[in-house]
């Protein structure tokens, strides 16, 4: 694989909304490194950590990531991106320390920065900008709000 560009970005991440995991996977070095802003999760190593991560997290909720900015320069991407988690069961602890009942959406502002080794991705870091309660939004219509503040070419159609 090449260096990446931004169609080999949105590549991963519709695979990642889309719950594709073989695919996503495939964009990953085997001893891959993310390292996760939310203190309860911490730096995940390969890419059995991440699936042992997000596997459980999304036997609670629904994720949709929105691309909002993306600069690529050689082997390093710059990313900001909103997320959204929304709540199918109740938790006295979901995402960021919320409690949630089924309907509730979280919403995250993460910026996260990539380093590509052999045209896949080596080491992910990620940072919190901040993190919102929204009880019983409307996915749908917080998703499209993003996308109306986001790169035109980065919005991805819903799954």
């Amino acid at each position: 694989m090449s260096i990446p560009n931004r169609q080999w970005f949105l590549d991963y991440m519709r695979a990642f909304n889309a719950h594709d995991f073989d695919k996503q996977y495939s964009y990953y070095t085997d001893d891959v490194i993310l390292d996760i802003p939310d203190p309860q999760t911490g730096t995940l190593r390969g890419k059995d950590g991440i699936k042992a991560h997000y596997m459980p997290l999304f036997g609670v909720c629904e994720e949709i990531v929105v691309p909002m900015v993306l600069a690529i320069e050689g082997k390093h991407i710059f990313y900001i991106m909103e997320s959204y988690f929304k709540y199918t069961k109740k938790m006295e602890k979901g995402v960021f320390g919320y409690p949630v009942d089924v309907g509730d959406v979280v919403k995250i502002r993460v910026w996260a920065h990539y380093q590509v080794e052999n045209g896949l991705m080596k080491e992910i870091v990620c940072n919190l900008f901040k993190s919102e309660f929204l009880p019983q939004g409307n996915l749908k219509e917080l998703v499209l709000e993003s996308q109306s503040r986001a790169q035109p070419d980065l919005c991805l159609p819903l799954v």
